[in-house]
């Protein structure tokens, strides 16, 4: 069993700090939506930048396993929320993962192994909303040595 804790204290107005192990105290506050202030993380991003993180963690474990380095891992997470018949909340969590790496024999290895964190990551198995996944396997374009 693993256990995570967090604290976080109220500052002022909608605003707090969160606090986790020993990491950086990062702001959080209300979405600007509902009346918190701009540039500051909200429950709502941090949801849905806890998915895409457990996805990348998760994929670049499979990713190890199956002995791929990948150029780069990037991905957009976009998490809905809706009033619904018992209140707010989350409805959809979608997570856009894009990969690039160096040889073209390796696309359907980081394919399947990007579909596997999608079933093992812990914290979209834990939502109670649909979470989808689409990737993208890419080489690196000839001449610009980036993606």
């Amino acid at each position: 069993m693993w256990k995570y804790e967090t604290t976080v204290a109220w500052e002022s107005g909608k605003q707090g700090r969160l606090h986790a192990r020993g990491n950086p105290d990062i702001k959080v506050a209300t979405p600007p939506e509902f009346g918190g202030p701009q540039n500051t993380w909200s429950p709502e991003d941090l949801l849905a930048g806890a998915v895409a993180s457990c996805m990348m963690t998760t994929s670049l474990f499979f990713l190890e396993k199956a002995g791929i380095k990948p150029l780069s891992y990037l991905s957009n997470a976009a998490a809905v929320m809706e009033k619904t018949a018992s209140g707010l909340a989350f409805t959809e969590v979608s997570v856009a993962v894009s990969v690039s790496v160096a040889n073209a024999e390796e696309i359907d290895t980081v394919y399947s192994a990007i579909e596997k964190a999608e079933k093992s990551c812990p914290v979209s198995k834990s939502l109670n909303c649909k979470v989808t996944l689409s990737i993208q396997v890419d080489l690196p374009s000839k001449g610009s040595g980036s993606i």
